[in-house]
């Protein structure tokens, strides 16, 4: 079908910290718009089509601007949105998958107060750059009166849904369908049509030859639609472009394609809104992200911001009982994670060395911390005041302890050892001193401070108790949980089978209710895991040497190529056409070389096997796996810290699997569950992805699922970084692969992991796949555990409800 005509959106598209720091970012988005008001007044005599708009693709921005300007600028803004020379898009930021249902809602927070302001209804949204966004966003933005979704994803290191350019009917998790336009890269205007030559000559060869592009694959609308910033200038965080309407103007003037004009997203919106729905596909499905895997550049503020998340949320429980000043703590706190969320990692010159980079790595780190620390001095407030502890106060009498979630939940209290010594009745304490918060289970070190352990308390979903320690139930030897070692007698034979020499193998086994490990403690290997439940073997041994969370380091073969360029090779002129820059690669791939500790160590209801490693890149790498008698997960924790080393690798932790062909995976995000493939868009990431809390692989009989909330990224059956894969190969005997660390982007993302690394997963295995009680389980799992001190003055023996 002939284009009569080019929609051209113009903008700045944000990028917190990619070209300027922060701090100076957000001043110079404040200038822009004051720039964006005097040229738009200025330029009003311009002709139809050469009349310049401006569109504020996020509002984030525009929420610091009308904070901060005189009520005279806010109502030239106004007057310019009134007369359609300024369109707005209803979201704060671009987003990416490590953003929760609550911090997606947040995204359209100041909406209806904007809207009072302009006096009109915001409708559109975007997402530029990023490859993809958590499918319940669809839901998020129907909820908020948008219906016109427009993604323009930069294929760099990822891979376009399809159709593209095109338009199609996104379905909701709730079935509702949500209009998307999915757009080109932006800044397409200024690549496809040469804009920044200035020249209607060059201008009309690259609309000839992008024409053909839209003719060879069925375009089938009469016009389109393109974006401009100042590329090749600054092509993210840009000013306004003074140079272009006057080409527009000759454009247009000269005929030598379809008539260009100044467009918003609600200009877009109206000219699509003339296909009907019926003439359009329906494509249901989470948009995986590609550019996901970025988290993995970060991992300690990463986990650290997914750490906060749960914080808030029994921040905002426990307030119920306490008072709302904690309330502005948590609304900092939210402010900072969800900023740390926003699709942009760091500085576009990645250098290690590069001051600009150091500077931006370091405050978009703080962001996770902060926020961390802010959310946690809320919870820890909201928790003094239901303990009901004076400020000042000499010792401590007993434990506060606090279900803040949707399911009953049974706590083993343990204790610090400090609390029961002989001058602890009488020492001091403040409120100040109190007010430290690490809900590992292993506190402040690894692998743990001396505790006091004490029996079971049930605590009914959103309650509260507080118990004196004289009251609290003595600990007792569980007989559900146990260790032994076993010597076994193997017999070595010939080909031929003739005996040639027996010798012993001492073996470890640790039981619980619910799983049987066998590990062989010279090497620290996982030789067996037992699902006792359903008595089948989950590990497929010698997969390559890999054992249950085995470490793997994945790397660039140096005598190959050892830069970026071995898995893509970037080319605008092919990424601008969609056409895939990713190259085949070998990867090298290493384990670890030798343990240097196994040990068990035993305590009434859990036994922990320890391991260290010496591995490749590591200067240190330990393992604890722990089997309980109460919780069927398997307590899986790491601390590591890796040799600074800028060249692109990546740190796997694998599990080898028993399933059939043809099994199955699902993972969750934002709060929706979505299996693999099925619920997945055309195009979409396959390769890898990021859950919210869980990620599952199950076949007819059997499955497992890796509980992974503080480092999300995991890849289903096998190594997968490298091409977009069109559907997810399911061969027997996968792998599951917990994915916390990388430095695979060439831009954007720090190139160095520095520092002590602590995650922490759980494991469980099952028979029928039930996904919904997954969920509900990973959901327990990353809940935070509420035990705190109750002074001398504090409350007595009671219980309460949250509610």
């Amino acid at each position: 079908m002939a284009i009569k005509e080019i929609l051209l959106l113009h903008h700045s598209h944000l990028d917190v910290g990619y070209t300027h720091s922060q701090p100076i970012l957000w001043e110079l988005q404040h200038e822009y718009i004051d720039q964006v008001l005097d040229w738009l007044e200025q330029t009003e005599g311009l002709p139809e089509g050469a009349r310049p708009k401006w569109t504020c693709e996020v509002t984030e921005p525009l929420y610091r601007w009308l904070a901060q300007s005189f009520p005279r600028d806010i109502e030239r803004f106004v007057g310019l949105c009134k007369k359609e020379r300024i369109g707005i898009s209803a979201l704060r930021w671009h987003t990416t998958t490590l953003a929760n249902r609550a911090g997606l809602r947040r995204l359209l927070d100041g909406k209806r107060e904007l809207e009072k302001i302009l006096g009109f209804k915001i409708t559109t949204a975007c997402q530029h750059d990023v490859n993809g966004v958590p499918w319940p966003l669809a839901d998020v933005l129907l909820d908020n009166d948008v219906d016109f979704f427009v993604m323009g994803i930069n294929s760099h290191l990822g891979r376009a849904v399809k159709p593209r350019p095109g338009m199609f009917l996104w379905e909701a998790p709730s079935g509702r369908k949500l209009r998307v336009w999915n757009g080109n890269h932006y800044t397409m205007f200024d690549q496809l049509l040469t804009a920044w030559d200035d020249s209607v000559d060059r201008m009309a060869e690259g609309w000839k030859k992008y024409e053909q592009h839209l003719e060879s694959i069925g375009y089938p609308f009469d016009f389109f639609y393109l974006t401009s910033t100042c590329s090749p200038v600054m092509w993210d965080n840009a000013p306004n472009n003074p140079f272009l309407p006057d080409l527009v103007e000759r454009w247009n003037k000269a005929g030598r394609g379809p008539m260009v004009r100044y467009a918003t997203l609600g200009d877009l919106r109206a000219r699509a809104s003339s296909i009907p729905d019926s003439e359009l596909p329906i494509l249901r499905g989470d948009w995986t992200d590609f550019w996901s895997f970025g988290g993995g550049s970060s991992p300690i503020s990463t986990a650290r911001n997914q750490q906060a998340k749960p914080l808030i949320e029994a921040a905002e429980e426990v307030f119920s009982v306490a008072v709302a000043r904690q309330v502005s703590l948590v609304e900092r706190a939210k402010e900072k994670i969800d900023l740390y969320d926003e699709h942009t990692f760091g500085y576009y010159d990645s250098d290690h060395a590069n001051p600009q980079a150091q500077t931006t790595e370091i405050l978009k780190k703080a962001l996770a911390h902060e926020g961390h620390e802010l959310a946690a001095f809320a919870l820890m407030s909201g928790l003094e005041r239901l303990a009901k502890n004076p400020v000042a106060d000499r010792g401590i009498k007993g434990v506060l302890l606090c279900n803040p979630g949707p399911q009953p939940i049974t706590v083993f209290p343990e204790l610090p050892a400090t609390w029961f010594t002989e001058n602890a009745a009488t020492e001091r304490t403040y409120r100040a001193s109190r007010m430290f918060y690490d809900g590992r289970p292993w506190g402040k070190n690894f692998p743990g401070n001396a505790a006091r352990q004490f029996g079971a308390v049930e605590l009914p979903p959103y309650s509260w108790k507080s118990i004196p320690f004289g009251d609290l139930p003595r600990v007792s030897l569980s007989p559900s949980v146990r260790h032994e070692m076993k010597v076994l007698r193997i017999e070595r034979r010939e080909a031929n089978f003739a005996p040639v020499a027996n010798f012993e193998r001492r073996v470890g086994l640790i039981e619980s209710p619910f799983h049987e490990i066998h590990y062989d403690p010279d090497s620290g290997r996982i030789i067996s895991l037992i699902d006792r439940v359903s008595r089948r073997e989950v590990l497929m041994p010698n997969m390559g040497g890999i054992d249950f969370f085995g470490f793997v380091r994945e790397r660039t073969n140096s005598l190959v190529e050892d830069r970026r360029y071995a898995y893509y090779q970037r080319d605008l002129n092919r990424e601008k056409m969609d056409e895939s820059c990713w190259q085949d690669w070998t990867p090298v791939y290493e384990q670890a070389t030798r343990v240097t500790r196994c040990s068990v160590s035993e305590t009434p209801h859990r036994i922990i096997l320890t391991r260290e490693f010496e591995a490749p890149g590591m200067i240190h790498l330990a393992q604890r796996i722990t089997l309980s008698g109460h919780d069927p997960a398997i307590g899986l924790e790491v601390e590591m810290e890796l040799l600074p080393n800028p060249s692109p690798q990546a740190i796997y932790f694998a599990f080898p699997l028993r399933l059939k062909a043809e099994w199955q995976a699902a993972y969750d995000t934002a709060g929706t569950v979505v299996r693999v493939d099925d619920d997945q868009l055309p195009g979409a990431c396959r390769n890898w992805a990021s859950s919210e809390t869980f990620a599952a692989m199950w076949d007819d009989q059997s499955g497992v699922a890796l509980f992974s909330s503080e480092s999300p990224t995991v890849q289903f059956g096998d190594f997968h970084f490298g091409r977009p894969l069109d559907r997810l190969p399911r061969p027997s005997n996968p792998m599951l692969l917990a994915w916390p660390v990388n430095n695979y982007w060439d831009t954007n993302t720090p190139r160095i992991q520095g520092g002590r690394i602590q995650l922490r997963y759980g494991f469980v295995t099952f028979g029928i796949a039930d996904l919904a009680k997954l969920q509900m389980e990973a959901a327990k799992f990353r809940q935070p555990s509420l035990i705190w001190p109750i002074t001398t003055g504090g409350r007595g023996s009671e219980n309460g409800c949250l509610h």
